[in-house]
C-alpha cells in the first residue's frame, strides 16, 4: 500500500527558511513542499524557482488555506511567529515552528493555546535534540554511563553578528533567545533536571553597535539546578567560525560533544553524522533533516511530536531569566515574574 504524501507549506524564505525548504525537498521522503510564502515575494519566488515549487504568496493567510497542505513550517522572524502559528492552527494545519516559539512567556503560552484549541500538532525547532552526537550523549546519560550528572557546560560561538536591525530584542529576542535558547533547552534535556536560578553577564565589545538596540555580542550564564547541579553557558557572536560544544560532568566521568577548538563550517564533527543532502555544509544539516522527518512521521502516523510547546516554554523561561539577570546585574530565579 502506498504511503500518502504529506503536503507542507513554508512561511519565511530567508536563510532558515531556505535551509528547511531544501531539507524537505531533498531529504524528507513522503513530504512535498507545495507552497512558499514571504512578505518579500521576490525571495519566495527565488526559493520556489530553485526547488521547483509552483505556488508562492506574499501572505501566510493565503498559504495556510490551501487544501493540499497538511502542515506549515514557520521560519519567519521570531517576532512574527505567534501570528503565523495562529493562522496555521485556525486553518487546521499541523505546525512546525522555528525556535523560539515566541518572544515572551505570554506569547508562547498563546501559541500553545492556539494549537491546542485547534487540535493540531505543534513541533518546535530545537534541532540539536535530533543531532546524532547529542542523541548518543542523551542515550549514554539515560543509561547511567557517567552516573548522576552534576555539571552542564555548553557554548555557542557564531562567526559574526546579524545586522543591527535584526539583532534587536524586539525582533529576535536578543542573544539569550536567538542563540541561548538552544543551550537552555539542552540544559534541561541532557541533565534531566530543571534550572531554577541563573546569573548572567554580557558585553558588547566586538560589536558595540548592538548596544544601541539593547543587545550584547557575548554573554556568560551560570545555572543552578533543582537537584543541586550547576551549569554554565557561553555565547558569542564574534568567533572566526561556528563553534558548538557541550559537556556533561557526572559522578563517574564526562561526556563531551563537539570538537575542539572549533567546529568549522564544512567539516564533520567526529561524533556527528551528516546525510549529504546539500543545504550548505552547516554543522547541523543532518539534525535539520531529522527534525523535519520526525514532524512528517508524526503527521503520517497520527502520533505525538518529539519536541513540543512545553519544551519551548520551559527553555524560554530560562532565557527570560538570563536576560533579566544580565540587565539588572543580579541572580534571578527562573520562576520570578
Amino acid at each position: 500500500m502506498a504511503t500518502r504524501s504529506i503536503g507542507l507549506g513554508l512561511v519565511g524564505a530567508g536563510r532558515m527558511g531556505g535551509i528547511l525548504a531544501r531539507a524537505i525537498v531533498r531529504a524528507v521522503p513522503g513530504a512535498r513542499l507545495v507552497a512558499i510564502a514571504d512578505r518579500d515575494l521576490g525571495a519566495a519566488r527565488r526559493l520556489a524557482g530553485e526547488l521547483s515549487v509552483d505556488a508562492v504568496f506574499d501572505d501566510a493567510e493565503e498559504l495556510v488555506h490551501r487544501r493540499d497542505l497538511a502542515g506549515v513550517v514557520i521560519a519567519v522572524s521570531s517576532a512574527h511567529h505567534l501570528a503565523v502559528v495562529r493562522q496555521a492552527a485556525s486553518a487546521g494545519r499541523e505546525v512546525f515552528c522555528e525556535k523560539p516559539l515566541a518572544l515572551t512567556v505570554v506569547e508562547t503560552e498563546a501559541a500553545i493555546a492556539a494549537t491546542t484549541a485547534a487540535g493540531v500538532r505543534l513541533q518546535v525547532g530545537f534541532m540539536r535534540r535530533f543531532d546524532a552526537a547529542y542523541r548518543r550523549a542523551r542515550a549514554r546519560l539515560t543509561a547511567g554511563a557517567i552516573g548522576r550528572p552534576i555539571m552542564f557546560m555548553s557554548l555557542q560561538f557564531d562567526p559574526g553578528a546579524p545586522p543591527v536591525a535584526l539583532a534587536a530584542p524586539a525582533v529576535c529576542g536578543g542573544i539569550h533567545l536567538d542563540m541561548g535558547i538552544h543551550e537552555y533547552d539542552l540544559a534541561r534535556w541532557l541533565m534531566d533536571d530543571e534550572v531554577v536560578e541563573v546569573h548572567a553577564w554580557g558585553s558588547s565589545v566586538a560589536y558595540p553597535e548592538l548596544a544601541t538596540v539593547g543587545d550584547v555580542d557575548s554573554a556568560v550564564v551560570n545555572l543552578r539546578y533543582a537537584g543541586g547541579g550547576t551549569g554554565a553557558v557561553e555565547l558569542a557572536r564574534s568567533a572566526t567560525s561556528e563553534d558548538v560544544r557541550t559537556e556533561i560532568v557526572g559522578e563517574r566521568g564526562t561526556i563531551a560533544i563537539g570538537r575542539r577548538p572549533t567546529t568549522p563550517r564544512g567539516s564533520a564533527d567526529a561524533t556527528s553524522s551528516a546525510v549529504g543532502w546539500g543545504a550548505g555544509a552547516l554543522r547541523f544539516d543532518g539534525a535539520y533533516v531529522a527534525e523535519l522527518r520526525a514532524f512528517v512521521r508524526a503527521i503520517r502516523d497520527d502520533g505525538p511530536v518529539a519536541v513540543g510547546g512545553a519544551e519551548a516554554l520551559a527553555a524560554l523561561r530560562i532565557a527570560e531569566a538570563a536576560g533579566r539577570s544580565m540587565r539588572e546585574g543580579r541572580p534571578v530565579a527562573v520562576a520570578e515574574r
